[in-house]
């Protein structure tokens, strides 16, 4: 295997590992979430929130070529778990070669965002921002706010907020926040695993914007990660659709992150 088909698998790895964590956190049955292991590939399933976001396939082909009955067993998972809206990410390199053309063979077919970009970056250092805001790790007592925020930011459901309320307290995870004026107005999850740490589920509320507090968030994620010993970073977004402004994809190249790779998303079959 080449060192960049060796890179997307292990970034690929590290997502899956995070979402693994983090579906293993929620505090009840609720939001009906749960997490299968085929082939390698890693099936994220969530009842509750029945979009793509929470209901996707990871690392389908890196650790061994996808056969036809992989590909059923991971259909047959999601049919039976009642969820129609779910993706496949297929990353450069995935096998066999014919993958493409199974998955289209089953109905799949190219999400209207048909791709996902996967950057990482090295434990260099980083500038602190200066802006008006104070960008901090989360303290005990703020799990809640931290919660409703990150649900206000996403547009997610109130029946999300305890999932995300004990997230920042399972080891392995680190929370940070921004405060305006003391009020809490955004916040992101950075999961830390051997050398390896994972950006994600960064928001900030609607009303809030404009301030670069997304991109404070992160550099402070960055910080703590490579606090924490981080080798490498990990960290993942849409990319664009048409000409709409994609500001997550901006501040991470901002913050010294490296596209690896697009890999491509397949929606599930009608």
């Amino acid at each position: 295997m080449n060192s960049d088909l060796a890179l997307i698998r292990r970034l690929d790895a590290v997502e899956a590992a995070a979402y693994r964590a983090m579906y293993s956190a929620a505090p009840g049955p609720d939001l009906g979430l749960a997490t299968h292991e085929i082939a390698g590939a890693t099936l994220l399933i969530c009842k509750g929130l029945p979009a793509p976001f929470f209901n996707r396939v990871i690392g389908v082909g890196n650790a061994t070529p996808a056969t036809a009955r992989d590909l059923d067993q991971i259909l047959g998972a999601y049919r039976a778990a009642g969820l129609k809206n779910w993706w496949i990410h297929l990353s450069p390199g995935a096998e066999p070669e014919t993958l493409e053309e199974m998955l289209a063979m089953r109905g799949f077919t190219l999400a209207a965002r048909k791709s996902w970009a996967k950057f990482a970056r090295d434990n260099s250092p980083i500038l602190t921002m200066k802006i008006p805001l104070e960008i901090r790790a989360l303290r005990p007592g703020e799990e809640q706010a931290f919660a409703e925020t990150l649900c206000a930011a996403f547009g997610m459901p109130k029946s999300a907020i305890p999932w995300f309320a004990r997230i920042p307290t399972i080891s392995g995870w680190r929370a940070v926040v921004a405060l305006d004026g003391g009020a809490l107005i955004g916040g992101g999850l950075l999961y830390v695993k051997g050398e390896n740490g994972w950006l994600g589920v960064a928001g900030v509320r609607p009303e809030a914007r404009g301030k670069h507090a997304h991109r404070a968030l992160m550099v402070e994620r960055i910080r703590l990660a490579a606090a924490a010993g981080c080798q490498c970073m990990v960290t993942e977004t849409g990319e664009q659709v048409s000409d709409e402004p994609n500001p997550s994809l901006h501040n991470m190249v901002a913050c010294g992150f490296t596209k690896v790779c697009a890999r491509l998303n397949y929606a599930a079959p009608a």
